[in-house]
C-alpha cells in the first residue's frame, strides 16, 4: 500500500467534519427536492478568513476497481495560508491500494466559469470540468514518492443533480451546505499507475459540501451509502452525527430513484445496533436510522475494503499536536454494505464511514 499523506493535507481534508463547541440546534432543510444551477459546481466560498469546501467523487467499476477523488479548498485564518487540495484513493488496481494527497496555494486555483472548470494549478492536470448534466470529466496526472498516477474519466448519461430544500443544514450556529451534483452517471476511461493502464467502465457519484467558518471538535461520525443499479434505480444516503447530539439527532438525507420516481426524506436520528472490528478497530456494523417520512432503514456493513488515518503516518509529537488541533483522530472506512427496509429486498451498495476517535 502507498499512503504518502502529510499533516497539512490532513487538516485540509478533514477539518470540515469537526465543528465548533456548543451545539444549540441540529436541523435539516425541508424534504422537497430542488434542481441545481450548473454553475453551482464551482466554489461557493473562497471569501472571508475561514471556509471549507469539498467535492467528493466516487467511482465503482465493473472490474472491481474503486476510485475516490476529493477536491478541496480551505482557509484556516491565522493557522496557515489558504490552500486547495486533492485526495485520491484507488482500490484494487492490480490487487493493490494506492493513496495520494496533494496541496497547493489557493492563488494558483483556476476557475473557468464558461467551461465549468476547477483546476488546482494552471500548470498541473488536476481538475474536473464540464457543464452538468450534459458532460463531465475528471483528470488526475501527478506523481509522488515514486508512484505515477494518470487517471482520465469521462461521464455520460448523467442524472440531474439536486438539493433538499435550500441545501443548508444547521449544527449549532453553523450552516453546512450539502448538494448532490451527480447522483448517478456512467463512467469510462482509464486508470494508470506506474504505467500499468486499466480501461474501466462503471458508475459515478459526486456530492459537494461547504461552510463559511472553520469549526472544530464537535462531529462524532458520518455515513455515506451509495446504491447504483441503473440510471432509474439508485439509493443515496448521507448522514452526519454531531458529538453532543441529544437523542442521536442527525443532519442528512436519503434520496431514492425507483423506476424513475424520486423520493426524499431527512434522516432525523440513528442508533448503532452492533459494532464489529474492522482493521483492528470497532466501528458500527449495523445502524438503524429514522427518517422524516416515518420510515426507517437499517445499514449493515458486509465487506471492509479500506481504512486510513493520516495521523498514523506522523511522529508521536506531530500526531499529538494534530489530535489536539483536530479534537481527535479522524479515521475513514470504505467497503460494501446492505441497505434494508421493511417490505423491500435488501439493496447492496458501497459505504464510506468516518469516525472521530
Amino acid at each position: 500500500m502507498h499512503n504518502p499523506f502529510k499533516l497539512s493535507a490532513l487538516i485540509l481534508t478533514f477539518i470540515f467534519w469537526l465543528p465548533e463547541t456548543g451545539i444549540s440546534q441540529i436541523s435539516n432543510p425541508d424534504d422537497q427536492l430542488s434542481s441545481l444551477k450548473s454553475d453551482m459546481i464551482l466554489a461557493q466560498t473562497l471569501e472571508g478568513s475561514h471556509f471549507n469546501e469539498f467535492w467528493n467523487y466516487q467511482f465503482y467499476f465493473n472490474n472491481g476497481m474503486k476510485v475516490h477523488i476529493t477536491f478541496s479548498a480551505a482557509s484556516f485564518g491565522s493557522l496557515k495560508d489558504p490552500v486547495t487540495g486533492v485526495r485520491i484513493s484507488v482500490f484494487n488496481h492490480g490487487g493493490e491500494l494506492y493513496q495520494l494527497a496533494r496541496e497547493y496555494p489557493l492563488p494558483r486555483l483556476v476557475q473557468d466559469k464558461e467551461n465549468y472548470l476547477f483546476k488546482l494549478r494552471d500548470d498541473r492536470d488536476l481538475y474536473f470540468e464540464g457543464k452538468l448534466p450534459e458532460r463531465h470529466r475528471v483528470v488526475i496526472k501527478t506523481s509522488k514518492d515514486g508512484v505515477e498516477y494518470d487517471i482520465d474519466l469521462r461521464l455520460n448519461n448523467i442524472q440531474k443533480g439536486f438539493k433538499l430544500g435550500n441545501g443548508k443544514y444547521q449544527v449549532g450556529g453553523e450552516k453546512v451546505g450539502i448538494v448532490t451534483h451527480i447522483p448517478y452517471a456512467e463512467a469510462s476511461g482509464h486508470v494508470t499507475i506506474n504505467g500499468n493502464r486499466e480501461r474501466v467502465n462503471g458508475t459515478a457519484y459526486m456530492d459537494h459540501t461547504w461552510q463559511n467558518q472553520t469549526t472544530t471538535r464537535l462531529m462524532h461520525s458520518g455515513y455515506r451509502v451509495i446504491v447504483h443499479n441503473d440510471s432509474k434505480n439508485w439509493d443515496l444516503l448521507y448522514v452526519m452525527l454531531p458529538n453532543e447530539s441529544g437523542n442521536n439527532d442527525t443532519i442528512g438525507h436519503r434520496v431514492t430513484n425507483s423506476d424513475g420516481e424520486l423520493n426524499s426524506a431527512s434522516v432525523e436520528n440513528m442508533e448503532v445496533v452492533t459494532s464489529q472490528s474492522a482493521f483492528g478497530s470497532k466501528i458500527p456494523r449495523i445502524i438503524d436510522m429514522n427518517l422524516s417520512d416515518d420510515s426507517s432503514i437499517r445499514i449493515s456493513r458486509t465487506q471492509d475494503d479500506e481504512r486510513f488515518t493520516v495521523l498514523g503516518e506522523l511522529s508521536w509529537i506531530a500526531r499529538r499536536a494534530a489530535r489536539t488541533f483536530l479534537g481527535g483522530e479522524v479515521i475513514n472506512y470504505r467497503g460494501e454494505t446492505n441497505l434494508m427496509e421493511t417490505g423491500t429486498r435488501p439493496k447492496h451498495g458501497e459505504y464510506n464511514f468516518f469516525i472521530v476517535d
